[in-house]
């Protein structure tokens, strides 16, 4: 039996070796996925995040992220847009409490950003597309 005791400390730390390893690549996996932004730049868990990229007029702000790097991540936060009453150039801002949830991760990026408020997102759910830069 006291023969068997080196094999054994021997594959304890070699399964204890890949476990730390496969680990290691887990969260080095999951801190790098990225969402791209309306100026084409890649992020992680960014805190501002615009909705609207032809006139900027709503966003997501002060956002606060559970799960970053799974398949979704859910962020709370502020949601702000533009009234645009009379007219987008004289609205008024507005904002309200928010939750988003990005998901549909394409070679290490979110794909998909999604929130159901009624008062900024006009009654139901939306769903916006985020895609890398064309190459």
């Amino acid at each position: 039996m006291r023969r068997y005791i080196p094999f054994l400390i021997l594959i304890v730390l070699t399964i204890g070796s890949a476990g730390a390893g496969l680990l290691s690549w887990h969260q080095a996996h999951m801190s790098s996925t990225t969402i791209f932004d309306c100026t084409s730049q890649a992020s992680t868990a960014p805190s501002t995040f615009v909705l609207s990229c032809a006139d900027e007029n709503s966003l997501v702000k002060d956002l606060h992220w559970t799960n970053w790097g799974s398949a979704t991540a859910t962020a709370t936060g502020l949601g702000s847009w533009n009234d645009c009453t009379p007219d987008c150039a004289g609205g008024t801002w507005k904002s309200t409490q928010v939750t988003i949830s990005a998901y549909r991760i394409r070679d290490g990026h979110y794909t998909r950003v999604n929130g159901s408020n009624k008062t900024l997102f006009g009654g139901g759910p939306f769903v916006a597309s985020s895609y890398p830069p064309a190459s």
